[in-house]
């Protein structure tokens, strides 16, 4: 091989990238360019500031949950009040077996009861025998179906017969018991048909059966009158 055809020329290399720019050529790059390669660089570490904030926020700003205080006992306050209202009671049969009005009602939670004023009540036996009755005030139990009759009671049972004179009953305070249809007093009563007058101290008038039943010092003024019976 001949040593003179050896081409002793430069070798063809591929060009060096260039270096990378020194500092003195960063400060001379406009403010503008240096300022968003700050913040590219620095772009994910503003981001978890910001998330981190944002959280720490809602955290301050989430109320926190109140435990719910134990209810304290109910008072004797009526929740709702109505006037001149009608209630009626139904049978399964359909119509109205019983019903009762008043001036005002209110109705007191703690007892589940409704307080009468000018009561007035309508009650139609399964034969279709009327009681009414009628108070300055009652006070109807739902839970029991008894309505009590305050302040000058007066009951009043529809004659059986033509001719026959209505039973009345007056007291202070007597109870109807609407679902078993009888009027109770343990206080004094007086019991009136036409001319027949009774006092007790106490009485039951069971008003499907018709009874009457009189205890505790009774007295009786007797009346004869012709088409005027004894009491039933």
């Amino acid at each position: 091989m001949d040593l003179d055809q050896l081409d002793d020329g430069p070798l063809p290399l591929p060009p060096l990238a260039g270096r990378p720019q020194d500092a003195a050529a960063v400060l001379h790059l406009p403010w503008g360019t240096r300022l968003r390669g700050a913040v590219m660089a620095y772009l994910p570490v503003l981001l978890m500031a910001l998330l981190a904030a944002a959280s720490w926020w809602l955290v301050k700003r989430t109320p926190v949950p109140v435990a719910p205080e134990p209810a304290g006992p109910a008072t004797h306050t009526p929740d709702y009040e109505m006037r001149g209202f009608s209630v009626q009671h139904y049978t399964q049969a359909g119509p109205a077996r019983g019903v009762i009005e008043g001036d005002v009602v209110r109705h007191y939670p703690d007892t589940d009861s409704l307080e009468i004023e000018g009561v007035r009540l309508h009650w139609t036996d399964a034969q279709g025998r009327v009681l009414q009755a009628r108070a300055a005030r009652a006070v109807a139990i739902n839970a029991t179906g008894v309505v009590t009759l305050e302040g000058g009671a007066h009951v009043s049972r529809a004659a059986d017969q033509p001719g026959d004179a209505p039973v009345e009953f007056t007291g202070e305070r007597m109870s109807f018991d609407t679902r078993a249809g009888r009027v109770s007093s343990r206080e004094p009563v007086t019991l009136r048909q036409g001319a027949h007058v009774f006092t007790a101290a106490a009485m039951t008038y069971d008003h499907d059966s018709r009874l009457a039943e009189l205890s505790g010092g009774v007295h009786g003024h007797l009346q004869p009158a012709q088409g005027t019976p004894g009491p039933r």
